[in-house]
């Protein structure tokens, strides 16, 4: 289980690196749109990258968020649960939203994968954005391998909170 957890780790800090990296270019696109919409030229398209970019963002950005604990929790019920019932309530939570995210992953590649075989590309770019939806799926599938190694170290873990 160690070697899958590290392998899972080095893949959700390379997202959230590529994540973050591409939330500056966003900035910058966006700072410099509005510098040169003052001069009469706006960039073409930079609602359609911010829109492409958005996605991947947050797809990549997912399992990272994961790892470190920083999603919403809403616990005011679960709280006040015994320890025992706590575990059950994660674990059922956690294998829900795995199978959720797998199937998420697999419907969201196939999307990709139309979108590859009929060549549909953006309206105003003419880009293709099939690799976008294949982004989109790999951040589904980094979640989901994050929230299973969640639910295995509450299995295999004494000490996992």
């Amino acid at each position: 289980m160690e070697i899958i957890e590290k392998i899972s780790e080095i893949l959700n800090r390379c997202a959230g690196i590529i994540a973050g990296t591409i939330l500056v270019f966003m900035i910058l696109l966006t700072m410099s749109n509005i510098v040169l919409r003052r001069v009469w030229v706006p960039i073409r398209g930079t609602y359609e990258i911010m829109g492409f970019a958005g996605a991947v963002i947050t797809a990549l950005a997912m399992g990272f968020t994961q790892k470190r604990r920083e999603h919403i929790h809403v616990d005011i019920l679960v709280s006040r649960f015994p320890r025992s019932v706590k575990r059950a309530v994660f674990a059922v939570n956690n294998g829900l939203c795995t199978l959720f995210f797998l199937v998420a992953a697999w419907f969201v590649c196939r999307r990709g994968i139309t979108l590859l075989e009929t060549g549909e590309v953006s309206e105003t770019l003419r880009m293709v954005y099939y690799p976008f939806a294949f982004v989109v799926a790999f951040g589904c599938f980094l979640l989901a391998a994050m929230l299973f190694i969640d639910l295995l170290k509450l299995f295999f873990q004494k000490d996992f909170k």
